[in-house]
């Protein structure tokens, strides 16, 4: 149970209607922005691909398994990201049997334009409400971050 100043202890069931809240509307979100009428410069499934290689190359069969793809559907759009040179393959140095897939300079800018494009449809929704609730939000989306890293931190130790 989570408790802070002056307020009651939260139960199990609230913590899981929250978390279910939580997890129905991020993909809502994500889907509303992309449907704003306008064009956007990435699909979500590239884009998907793209952000799980934001920080290292990887085997195409974890990428496949992180972006929710199977392993021919995943091959097929890192082939067109490679034609578009948003990624490459590369050789992995442990063992050269493996391929790994890497963002490219080219990529990155794409994913930053990519992530510059779904804020600014997620702030349209955001201006609807009120200064007071966005800065509850505000206050409330970073305390979920600060336990998301003290959680990261302690499965860190763990190990």
């Amino acid at each position: 149970m989570t408790t802070t100043l002056h307020e009651r202890p939260t139960t199990r069931a609230e913590e899981l209607e929250l978390a279910g809240l939580l997890l129905s509307t991020l993909p809502r979100l994500g889907k509303m922005a992309m449907h704003a009428g306008e064009q956007n410069p990435i699909s979500a499934n590239r884009a998907g691909v793209m952000w799980q290689l934001r920080e290292r190359a990887m085997r195409s069969g974890e990428l496949a398994q992180r972006c929710a793809m199977t392993a021919p559907a995943l091959t097929e759009l890192v082939d067109s990201l490679g034609r578009e040179g948003f990624t490459k393959r590369l050789e992995d140095p442990n063992d050269r049997r493996v391929v790994l897939v890497e963002l490219t300079p080219k990529g990155r800018r794409e994913l930053d334009r990519y992530r510059e494009y779904m804020k600014e449809r997620v702030a349209r929704v955001l201006a609807k409400l009120s200064s007071e609730k966005r800065a509850r939000l505000r206050a409330a989306l970073a305390d979920v971050l600060d336990a998301i890293e003290a959680t990261a931190k302690e499965n860190a130790n763990v190990r």
